[in-house]
C-alpha cells in the first residue's frame, strides 16, 4: 500500500497542505488527519507528515504505538526519500511519516536541514501531502506553514483561540517580512520594531510599516514587501463546532486580518463536535475506523471540496 500509485505519471509535485493554529487544545492533529482521510476518500493518493518538532504524537491517532521508521531517520539519512519513511494506515491511499521521537533533534532545526525537508516533501510520490504542524509560532514551524500550497489555521469557536489563531497569523506575516528585510539591518529594526503591537514609532498596521518603509528606505523594497505578503492566504477551520455559526468563528479574523496584516484570509468551514472522535481519541482507537455517516468525516469532506475548489497558488 505504501507505493500504491507509484505507477501514476507524476509529473507535478504534490499539493501541501500546511495545518497550524495557536496554542495546543484545540484538535489540530484531528483535522489533520480528518482532512488526510477525506482526501483518500475522494481518490488522491494522500500522505500526512507529524510535523511537530517539539512533541510528535499524531501516529497514535493512527493506531501507531511503536513506529518502525520516522522523520527523524531520513535527517539522519538512514533513507534516502521520505517515501521510504513512509507507513501504511487502514485507510486506503493514506500514508503516515511519523514524528521524530528523538525531540531536540528536530526541534532545533539547522536551516540546511529544514531546506532537505521541504525539498523532499515536494519529491513525495503524492497527490497531497498534509502537514500536521506543531502548536505556537516558532520559527521552524512557520516557515514550513508558509512553503505550503493551502495555509490552514485552525481554531476552535471560544474567544481566546480566536485570539491565538489570530496571533499565529501575524506572527506568520512578520515571519515573512523579517526574513526578507534579514540582510538589510535598518529595514530589519523597522520591523522588528513593528512587531511589538504598542511600538514607539507608532506603526500600528502592516500598511503603516511599509510606509515606514518607503520613507526610510526604497520604495521598491515596500513593493516587494507588498508583493510577498499576497502569498500568505491563510484558510480558517473551526473544531468542535456545536452551531452552524460556530463555523464562521474565523470571521473577525478574516476582518482584522485585512485591515491590519494587508492579507487575505479567507473561511475554510469547521468541524463539528462529535463525541465519537473523543471516545476513539480517549481509547487510542484509529481514527481511520471512524464511521464515514459521522458527521466529523462529512464536515471534513465538506472543507476538503472547498479547498480543493478555491485553488491556491504555491508559495
Amino acid at each position: 500500500m505504501q507505493k500504491q500509485n507509484i505507477e501514476k505519471d507524476r509529473t507535478q509535485s504534490p499539493q501541501i497542505w500546511a495545518v497550524g493554529g495557536g496554542k495546543g487544545g484545540i484538535g489540530k492533529s484531528v483535522i489533520s488527519i480528518l482532512i488526510s482521510m477525506a482526501l483518500a476518500e475522494n481518490g488522491k493518493d494522500t500522505v500526512v507528515i507529524d510535523g511537530d518538532l517539539g512533541g510528535a504524537n499524531l501516529h497514535t491517532f493512527m493506531g501507531i504505538r511503536t513506529p518502525s521508521r520516522t522523520l527523524n531517520d531520513f535527517i539522519r539519512r538512514q533513507y534516502a526519500t521520505l517515501d521510504d519513511v513512509c507507513m501504511s494506515t487502514e485507510q486506503k491511499g493514506l500514508r503516515i511519516i511519523c514524528g521524530a521521537s528523538e525531540v531536540l533533534t528536530l526541534a532545533n532545526l539547522q536551516y540546511t536541514q529544514k531546506t532537505k525537508i521541504l525539498q523532499a516533501i515536494a519529491r513525495i510520490e503524492a497527490d497531497h501531502v498534509v502537514l500536521d504542524l506543531g502548536a505556537g509560532t516558532g520559527f521552524n514551524t512557520l516557515d514550513f506553514f508558509l512553503s505550503a500550497h493551502r495555509q490552514i489555521v485552525v481554531m476552535t469557536p471560544q474567544p481566546i483561540a480566536i485570539q491565538n489563531a489570530y496571533a499565529f497569523v501575524r506572527n506568520a506575516v512578520y515571519r515573512t517580512l523579517s526574513r526578507l528585510t534579514s540582510r538589510r539591518p535598518s529595514l530589519g529594526d523597522l520591523v522588528k520594531a513593528a512587531m511589538d503591537p504598542k511600538n514607539d514609532i507608532r506603526v500600528r498596521t502592516v500598511s503603516g510599516l511599509l510606509d515606514k518603509v518607503a520613507e526610510n528606505g526604497d520604495p521598491k523594497d515596500a513593493a516587494e514587501m507588498a508583493m510577498h505578503l499576497k502569498r500568505i492566504h491563510p484558510t480558517l477551520v473551526t473544531n468542535m463546532a456545536r452551531e452552524p455559526r460556530d463555523k464562521n468563528a474565523g470571521r473577525i479574523i478574516q476582518m482584522v486580518s485585512k485591515k491590519h496584516l494587508m492579507i487575505q484570509a479567507e473561511i475554510g468551514g469547521g468541524i463539528y463536535f462529535d463525541p465519537q472522535i473523543n471516545a476513539m481519541v480517549s481509547a487510542m482507537e484509529p481514527l481511520t475506523r471512524v464511521d464515514r455517516a459521522s458527521n466529523a468525516i462529512q464536515s471534513a469532506l465538506s472543507i476538503v471540496s472547498h479547498l480543493e475548489n478555491t485553488g491556491g497558488d504555491p508559495c
